[in-house]
């Protein structure tokens, strides 16, 4: 079975990746398996200086894992709809980290994800990860723009 990771983050291009993903697996059918990630910037080692008790390190938390969970389920439903087999993860970190960690372990052969409209200056200053996962996996990675 061919197996594609798909990466969301819930906003206008990785709509357009998710599209792009239903062009290429649809016609594979029952041959394909869609693992959907959502990767969320740790905040666990942020500083809230006003935060003495932890609440809002813990709203901010709750307000993020809400929206990664609403997110990964509406893209889930588009691949279910089209009787494709999906499963999907959430996960917290560097997400060029786990984004090529969870590739390998799960022995994905593609990887497809969006590339962020980023200025030059920003792009030169923090990188793009697309371009890094493109690097550093180990399976082929599809770039949609």
């Amino acid at each position: 079975m061919y197996k594609i990771l798909v990466t969301t983050d819930g906003s206008e291009q990785s709509t357009k990746t998710i599209e792009e993903t239903l062009k290429i697996a649809g016609p594979m059918g029952k041959d394909v398996e869609i693992l959907v990630l959502f990767v969320m910037e740790k905040i666990d080692n942020m500083i809230y200086a006003p935060d003495l008790d932890g609440k809002l390190k813990e709203a901010v938390m709750n307000t993020q894992d809400a929206a990664a969970n609403r997110a990964i389920a509406a893209v889930e439903k588009k691949f279910t709809d089209k009787g494709l087999k999906t499963s999907s993860k959430v996960l917290k970190g560097s997400p060029v980290d786990q984004i090529c960690v969870l590739a390998e372990k799960e022995k994905c052969d593609l990887i497809i994800m969006g590339k962020r409209k980023k200025g030059k200056l920003e792009e030169f200053v923090v990188g793009s990860v697309s371009l890094q996962v493109a690097q550093r996996a180990k399976t082929d990675v599809l770039i949609i723009k």
